[in-house]
């Protein structure tokens, strides 16, 4: 009996979160630390997730110090040193039924010579599903917002790209 009184009102949640990033371009970027960055606002169906993605990157990257100087770019061209540039290629909101999905690309370029140094594509999934121990059947939690998600890819990302602007030229086989 006591056993019983002690699970009533109780429900098992199991987070579901899938994460899978690629890697296809990472030339290193050593000593960059010492330069400036200038952000763009990200690619995206609606302009204004693009500049929250990009106000977000610009935190993160000076959270992690990552480079000297970060400077966000409105429509401005960017500033000597390196350029990031993104893209989101979705941001979903899944709700009580399916997760919340995001899917981000970043580049890093070099204006000096005008070659990728790193790009990055990372894709994201999260939803919860949970069990309801006293009615024994399934109760409907909400996923995650997205940009609990996109905020996650970002910093994520960001303490990569400060990891790499100390080391010594990755050369890509």
């Amino acid at each position: 009996m006591l056993l019983f009184v002690m699970l009533a009102g109780c429900a098992v949640v199991k987070p579901d979160r899938r994460c899978d990033e690629a890697t296809p371009i990472d030339w290193g970027m050593d000593d960059s630390f010492e330069s400036t960055v200038t952000i763009m606002p990200f690619e995206a169906q609606d302009g204004k997730w693009g500049v929250y993605a990009a106000k977000m990157m610009q935190r993160h990257l000076l959270d992690t110090g990552a480079f000297r100087r970060v400077v966000l770019s409105g429509d401005r061209k960017p500033e000597a040193g390196y350029v990031l540039t993104g893209d989101l290629e979705y941001l979903y909101y899944g709700g009580t039924h399916s997760p919340s999905q995001v899917c981000v690309s970043v580049k890093i370029a070099d204006l000096r010579d005008g070659k990728t140094r790193f790009l990055r594509v990372s894709r994201m999934s999260s939803g919860k599903d949970a069990f309801h121990l006293n009615w024994l059947s399934r109760v409907y939690v909400p996923s995650p917002y997205p940009e609990e998600l996109l905020n996650a890819l970002l910093g994520h990302i960001a303490d990569d790209i400060s990891q790499r602007t100390v080391l010594i030229a990755k050369k890509c086989p």
